[in-house]
């Protein structure tokens, strides 16, 4: 919406001249009288521009009457054409010659047009301050994409930047150093590479063996002794292992439970001399259960580390080896359940 300088300087003049009205009716209001008769001056006006627009329209039927208007036509001549031309010409430059009649100063008829240019200025205005206020927030979200696509830029420069930068200088120290040089550098970072990975090795290791003697061995003495699948029951107890299990693989109830007769003060009493005189054979059959499912997962899995991807004769099939199969780590052979391999995880699992 453009607005020339002009136009804007009349609407603040209009709008002061309002205020100062305004301020002449907060200190005088209008009398009943002076509103008569403003009502009247706009009866008077209005009553004005109606003869006014009765005159037109009757000199214009007059005119339509007393000679008809003929505009030019293509099937009329050339000099024909032009004479209408030159009568229409004169007759708008008498008009434009002739004195428009105006309303007089004191006539509310401008203070009303004034009124409603400035009722459809403010329209327009608001109108377009409601489109700016929307073309604002999509410009505010594109700018905030733009600047965060501009940091991102930044940090893809600022880091391939130093990428080049380093590579420069491992060009440079390259070419600088001679090939010995090189080449005991490349054996001391071997070196020191092989030595974190046998740590790392080792820190495994260990935590493995933890793990088999605090968590995995007493479920697979369980599945040994005819219990659940490794797995299926978390947590057995060293009483459950001395127990034992029945043909169904639910667990036996324990000695001391069948007797329950016996004072259990009696019984704590003649638990702590048994233990005094190193005769708790319960309790080492049931230790040495859980030991000896540890001891054979630990040889189990050394001896398939040391083997690579090749198979190993099986004394038996055991708990720990179902586990491992289970697990992934390893494999039976096709044709033969006593030999087993470690799986290859850089290939495919084997059929």
């Amino acid at each position: 919406m453009n607005v020339t300088q002009d136009r804007v300087e009349k609407i603040r003049l209009f709008a002061e001249r309002g205020r100062t009205i305004e301020n002449k009716y907060d200190e005088k209001p209008l009398s009943a009288n002076a509103i008569l008769a403003y009502q009247r001056k706009l009866d008077d006006t209005l009553g004005t521009l109606q003869d006014h627009v009765r005159r037109q329209e009757d000199d214009l039927r007059k005119l339509q009457i007393s000679k008809p208007t003929e505009l030019p036509r293509l099937d009329l001549e050339a000099q024909a054409r032009v004479s209408q031309i030159r009568r229409a010409k004169k007759a708008y430059e008498s008009l434009l010659q002739s004195e428009p009649e105006l309303p007089g100063q004191d006539s509310p008829l401008p203070v009303l047009l004034a009124l409603r240019e400035t009722s459809r200025l403010l329209q327009e205005s608001k109108a377009s301050i409601a489109s700016l206020v929307t073309s604002l927030s999509a410009d505010r979200q594109r700018l905030e994409i733009e600047e965060a696509n501009l940091r991102d830029a930044k940090m893809v420069t600022r880091g391939l930047e130093d990428r080049i930068r380093r590579l420069e200088i491992g060009r440079s120290q390259k070419e600088e150093a001679d090939p010995s040089q090189l080449a005991r550098k490349f054996v001391q970072q071997e070196r020191s590479r092989r030595d974190e990975l046998d740590v790392a090795t080792a820190r495994l290791h260990e935590a493995l063996r933890d793990f088999i003697d605090q968590h995995l061995a007493p479920m697979l003495a369980a599945e040994d002794l005819g219990g659940p699948s490794v797995g299926d029951v978390v947590g057995v107890s060293d009483e459950t292992l001395e127990a034992g299990y029945t043909g169904r693989g639910r667990p036996k109830k324990s000695k001391s439970a069948q007797e329950g007769d016996v004072d259990s003060s009696q019984q704590r009493i003649d638990h702590l001399l048994q233990r005094r005189a190193g005769n708790d054979v319960t309790q080492n059959a049931s230790v040495n259960k859980r030991e000896a499912a540890a001891a054979e997962m630990r040889t189990l899995i050394d001896t398939l580390l040391a083997a690579g991807f090749s198979y190993i004769e099986l004394p038996r099939e055991s708990a720990a080896s179902r586990f491992l199969v289970k697990a992934k780590v390893a494999q039976f052979h096709p044709r033969d359940a006593r030999r087993l391999r470690m799986i290859d995880f850089g290939r495919t699992i084997a059929d």
